[in-house]
């Protein structure tokens, strides 16, 4: 009996150390997901709440995001025990493929934990993806052909036809031509050649058309750095 009495002391008193003082707990976690999703759903938006579960008052000092392309207004940075604060998450997914994770990191006077990160997550499907995202020339040189290689990787269930291409730089020549075919499923390998002229800065767009409604418009950015040839 005694051990009983003892025991239940001291869950009790582990109880109200636990919760002394102010202490933030994001409601569902430490990670909000918003699992698999499509770019035109861009921008993702989300209301977390961030309570105080603590007995005494909770001061978010401050929201700090991660990443430009995340926003996390915060409605109210004074909390009383047992009250709420509401985080506005908005993540713009529309240059991504894949998985996303993003952080945001969360400020507070809580004595032992006053940095908190809340991750923040995404599953971006397109039907068509493209990787990586842009045509980079890694070495361009006055005279010299260079190369640069994207995938092509068909995600939907039927073959999807290449109906046009139109490059704006008519000196970049690409492998991928009018009337390919992205099988399902299956990776397709475009390259890109260019023989630069003279040195500067290389910028240009890649714009495929295809007969499919779901991706009937895939842009692709290219760009590199010319340099001189050295001459001996």
């Amino acid at each position: 009996m005694k051990l009983n009495v003892l025991t239940f002391l001291f869950l009790i008193c582990f109880f109200n150390l636990s919760y002394a003082g102010p202490k933030l707990e994001i409601e569902g976690g430490n990670t909000y997901d918003w699992g698999i999703v499509k770019p035109d759903q861009s921008p993702l938006k989300a209301k977390i709440k961030l309570w105080n579960k603590g007995d005494e008052q909770l001061e978010i000092k401050n929201v700090k995001p991660g990443c430009g392309c995340t926003t996390a207004p915060l409605d109210k940075n004074l909390l009383q025990p047992g009250e709420y604060a509401t985080l506005d998450v908005s993540l713009n997914i529309t240059s991504y493929n894949g998985d996303v994770t993003k952080s945001i990191s969360i400020y507070t006077n809580e004595e032992n934990n006053d940095h908190v990160v809340l991750f923040i997550k995404a599953n971006v499907s397109r039907p068509v993806n493209v990787f990586p995202t842009y045509l980079a020339f890694s070495r361009l040189m006055v005279g010299e052909e260079s190369s640069a290689k994207v995938v092509l990787t068909n995600n939907t269930e039927k073959p999807i036809k290449i109906t046009k291409v139109t490059i704006t730089d008519e000196r970049i020549k690409l492998s991928l031509k009018n009337g390919d075919i992205l099988q399902p499923k299956q990776p397709l390998s475009v390259d890109a050649f260019y023989k630069p002229d003279a040195p500067g800065r290389l910028d240009f767009n890649v714009v495929i058309e295809t007969d499919s409604k779901e991706a009937d418009k895939i842009e692709i950015r290219g760009w590199g750095n010319i340099i001189q040839k050295e001459t001996k």
